[in-house]
């Protein structure tokens, strides 16, 4: 029995001496890899936390091939003159401060737009008023059926509020309430979608068109209260009329209708 445990000791120390000497020919790594205190994590015995720092290594080495690859296409980049781009920012930068600003337009150019519109229409009244400043306020009375305000900044529209016929467009020191909601349901459906019709029809580059167009869809509720909703056929859906107008047709639908 210690024959064989001998022979055995023997054959390890053998290995063992041969394991050393090669061990000690290997050559240093020529990019060792610094992780800092992370390297202690392959010491510790915990199976569930040994593969972190392998997982750590794998990636810092692909971390150190994507900061190699970004170098090596920035000095062929930074090598390339972009001729034809540098000439096509610089145009659109000349025509961003050659284009008009819509929020700064002469007083004269607003209220001739404003006045071609009131004469379109003849059951639709829209008065102008500056309470602060050159901003222009259009108050606009929709036959017996609602009035409005429609705030601008410049020649676009801000802001709108509709109200009753019998709601006062006027706050209690005489000057134009702009935020005041109304007290109707009705009146408060139809200034949301106001307000969405605003965004919807808002282009700078064809800021006359775009209040053309608004007010065009504001005078479709001229018959509010006798639409009935495209889709269903009724005048009133929960209590309420059609109070939502498509953009393009004014079709009437309710607000659960609408497409």
């Amino acid at each position: 029995m210690y024959i064989y445990i001998y022979i055995l000791y023997a054959y390890i120390k053998t290995h063992l001496r041969e394991l050393e000497v090669q061990v000690g020919g290997l050559a240093p790594p020529t990019n060792p890899v610094n992780l800092g205190n992370t390297g202690l994590l392959s010491l510790d015995p915990s199976p569930d936390k040994l593969p972190l720092y392998y997982q750590l290594l794998d990636r810092h080495t692909w971390m150190e091939k994507v900061h190699c690859y970004s170098t090596i296409m920035y000095s062929l980049l930074s090598g390339n003159n972009l001729k034809r781009s540098s000439v096509s920012i610089s145009l659109s930068t000349k025509r961003r401060r050659q284009a008009p600003l819509n929020h700064n337009v002469p007083q004269q150019q607003v209220d001739m737009l404003i006045q071609g519109i009131n004469q379109v229409y003849q059951n639709m009244t829209l008065n102008i008023s500056r309470p602060f400043g050159n901003n222009a306020v259009v108050q606009v009375t929709l036959g017996r059926e609602l009035r409005a305000v429609v705030t601008f900044k410049g020649i676009l529209i801000e802001w709108v509020v509709f109200r009753a016929y019998n709601e006062p467009l006027l706050d209690d020191d005489g000057m134009v309430d702009l935020y005041t909601p109304s007290l109707y349901e009705v009146f408060q459906k139809v200034t949301d979608n106001a307000n969405v019709a605003m965004l919807n029809f808002c282009s700078p580059g064809f800021s006359d068109l775009s209040v053309r167009s608004f007010f065009t869809w504001l005078h479709s509720f001229a018959s509010l209260f006798t639409d009935v909703c495209i889709r269903c056929s009724n005048h009133l859906h929960n209590h309420l009329p059609p109070t939502w107008r498509e953009f393009r047709t004014l079709d009437a639908f309710h607000e659960e209708c609408k497409p």
